[in-house]
């Protein structure tokens, strides 16, 4: 089926308003969190910021299960996220509820990326030197793509949603992948977010570094490969 100017342009635009409204969404909760904080504490410090959060009990985590899912498609805010969840809820606690949390909002880019924006991604990439390289990675199960993908954060990790949703993987596989992908950095996220509170210590130095070398590391070894084994 021959796509349009006209029909790709629509694809992206309503691509694009429902990123705006997620934003807006997103946005207004930390607006209510904000004002619902400052109305009980005078200032913002870890003391209070726990005292904040246990008045919530459990719906401390369904509140950011929300923020999560009204962030998923907007760029650069999973990182932060991931670090609040250690700040919160600790290192342990917070990993696992970034990991499980992450992966499973992630579907929602993913699905508006299947949904609107496979057509338009291909139509870009037609006869360009990116689409052979396209074409090998959107074969067979994708795998090692989504994993490659969480691996070795060349992107923002809402862009690797997008991507992924352009692609012929299934969602099992993507799930899976996600989810083993995301560990290591996530991991070092919330053990920096944790270890926040006090910046002087071991613990946050060590995490520091930890995520450093998580995120430089795979770069990398994945740039000096692509170099001896272009595509």
């Amino acid at each position: 089926m021959r796509i349009t100017k006209q029909v790709l342009f629509s694809m992206k635009n309503r691509s694009n308003w429902v990123t705006i409204l997620f934003l807006l969404a997103f946005l207004a909760l930390v607006g209510l969190a904000a004002r619902a904080y400052y109305s009980q504490y005078p200032e913002l410090n870890s003391d209070n910021l726990e005292r904040f959060i246990s008045s919530f009990g459990g719906w401390a985590i369904a509140v950011f299960v929300l923020a999560y899912l009204l962030s998923s498609p907007i760029p650069f805010l999973a990182p932060i996220l991931a670090a609040t969840g250690g700040l919160l809820f600790g290192a342990a606690l917070g990993t696992v509820l970034a990991i499980l949390i992450a992966a499973v909002t992630s579907l929602v880019p993913f699905t508006i990326a299947r949904r609107l924006g496979r057509e338009w991604v291909e139509a870009k990439i037609k006869g360009s030197r990116i689409e052979g390289f396209y074409r090998r990675l959107d074969s067979g199960s994708g795998f090692n793509f989504v994993l490659l993908l969480r691996l070795v954060p060349v992107m923002p990790w809402e862009l690797q949603n997008y991507v992924a949703g352009v692609t012929r993987v299934t969602l099992p596989t993507y799930m899976v992948a996600t989810l083993l992908g995301s560990i290591p950095m996530t991991v070092c996220l919330a053990l920096l977010g944790a270890a926040i509170k006090n910046p002087a210590s071991w613990q946050f130095v060590g995490a520091v570094v930890l995520t450093a070398v998580v995120l430089v590391v795979p770069i990398l070894i994945f740039f000096l490969r692509s170099k001896k084994n272009p595509v």
